[in-house]
């Protein structure tokens, strides 16, 4: 976050939403940072790329408040609590913005040791939240998960504070689940049992960590005994293919091939196994064309058929991006400078950059080079930075129907000036009759079909 690295960021984004995460708990919150500015880019940079809704968690009122105000959609708000302060300050921007809310049970007495207080503490929230207009359907309370190495009858109390909301108060509920076993050793263990419990007692938003194979074994294992997954549908999917044998643990992913990681998605693993091969003095370009463009090609072909989704994609295409910079070390010096190179841009007017984003990663993981000039980009720009660089690929997106007539003029003007190159364009709006009026070379429904035109049209 301090570095700005957003890369990384979303790279999380589709690693928890391949894993099964239904919300994202968004926090932000390092000392020194501008919390509202960071909170708030954060959001619209993670909504750009999933549609999952998200939690944005933060202490801070005037950072709740800036990314309430860009969110698009309806989020949950972590969170309220008993303090008047918390209150006066929460709810009317709950109020005002919409959203869940998420109610600590907590006030300026502390944490309540027993079950009854912390319930004390949720009905007066829920009256407060009722009194202002936010009815007890969105609101979910926390009944706080307290370690039990720190007090033996911890775990009972938050699992009888989740039994009383719903019972008593007829709300949702939530816990961070992992907070019960600090201090203590073989974590994960405590956690997925405490888990189950109190999936048992009636949780219902469980903040936990999606990669986890324990944690989500058994998440799908209990909805599978309560009867709560149709024939087991859901847990049969999530391990088909597996035998009694384990298979490996997310950190033993390095020792996957090339070829195998980057299918996966897995940045660090095809890194490594990148400088494995470059080091074992095989031809750089031998292991591209033998390992990478082949297991891009795989899942491009998944994506197409519609078994693999946007995420894996993006995924496998970051992944391949991470393998070819350790690879380019390897190269001779020179040799990867004349890649074919393509101009992007999102048409004047138009603010909105995702689908430009993604072709620019698919085609970068294809070794293109991008020259990315943004959104809103001005026409003259365009045909300014395709003459001087010597362009033979322009990429042109438009999300609005009220930008089409942008990209309309782009190519004119393209046209104009005599200019050699092709276009490919592409959006929400553009359709293949559009594109044919508006005298544009080929119209990409999606992301893979500009790269597909990139490699017919530039020969790699």
């Amino acid at each position: 976050m301090r570095e700005g690295d957003m890369g990384y960021v979303l790279g999380e984004v589709f690693q928890q939403e391949e894993a099964g995460a239904h919300i994202l708990d968004v926090n932000v919150g390092l000392p020194g940072l501008d919390e509202p500015a960071v909170l708030t880019q954060t959001v619209e940079a993670i909504q750009e790329v999933t549609g999952l809704p998200l939690q944005l968690d933060t202490s801070n009122p005037a950072a709740m408040e800036a990314a309430l105000r860009r969110y698009n959609g309806k989020p949950l708000v972590n969170s309220v609590n008993g303090k008047e302060e918390s209150l006066e300050t929460i709810l009317p921007l709950v109020k005002k913005y919409g959203g869940g809310l998420v109610c600590l049970t907590l006030d300026d007495e502390g944490i309540p040791a027993d079950a009854q207080g912390r319930l004390a503490i949720a009905e007066k929230i829920v009256r407060r939240a009722e009194a202002m207009g936010i009815p007890r359907r969105e609101l979910l309370v926390d009944g706080l998960t307290m370690p039990v190495s720190a007090g033996g009858d911890n775990a009972k109390v938050t699992l009888e504070t989740l039994r009383r909301a719903k019972e008593e108060l007829g709300v949702k509920t939530a816990l961070g689940v992992s907070n019960v076993s600090f201090g203590l050793p073989k974590r994960e263990q405590l956690n997925q049992s405490f888990f189950t419990m109190a999936l048992e007692q009636g949780l219902d938003g469980a903040i936990i960590n999606p990669k986890s194979e324990a944690m989500m074994g058994a998440y799908r294992a209990y909805r599978a005994l309560a009867g709560l997954d149709d024939q087991c549908q859901a847990y049969m999917e999530a391990f088909q293919g597996e035998t009694a044998s384990s298979p490996a643990p997310v950190s033993q992913a390095h020792t996957l091939g090339l070829r195998q990681s980057v299918c996966k998605g897995l940045k660090e693993g095809a890194a490594a196994q990148a400088k494995v091969l470059a080091e074992s003095g095989q031809a750089v370009l031998d292991i591209i064309n033998g390992e990478l463009v082949p297991a891009l090609d795989e899942v491009g072909k998944g994506f197409e058929k519609g078994t693999l989704f946007l995420p894996q994609l993006l995924m496998s295409a970051e992944a391949a991006k991470a393998a070819f910079q350790v690879l380019k070390e390897y190269l001779p010096s020179g040799e990867n400078s004349g890649a074919p190179q393509i101009l992007l841009a999102t048409v004047k007017g138009d603010i909105h950059d995702i689908g430009k984003n993604i072709v620019k990663v698919l085609l970068e993981s294809y070794r293109f080079r991008v020259l990315d000039l943004g959104k809103d980009v001005a026409p003259e720009a365009i045909v300014e930075a395709a003459r001087t660089k010597k362009i033979p690929l322009v990429g042109l997106s438009a999300l609005m129907t009220t930008t089409a007539p942008a990209m309309a003029e782009t190519i004119r003007q393209l046209r104009a000036a005599d200019l050699p190159c092709k276009v490919v364009v592409g959006g929400a709006v553009i359709t293949q009759d559009y594109a044919d009026t508006i005298g544009a070379d080929c119209y990409a429904a999606d992301a893979m079909e500009s790269v597909h035109y990139a490699q017919q049209i530039l020969g790699t």
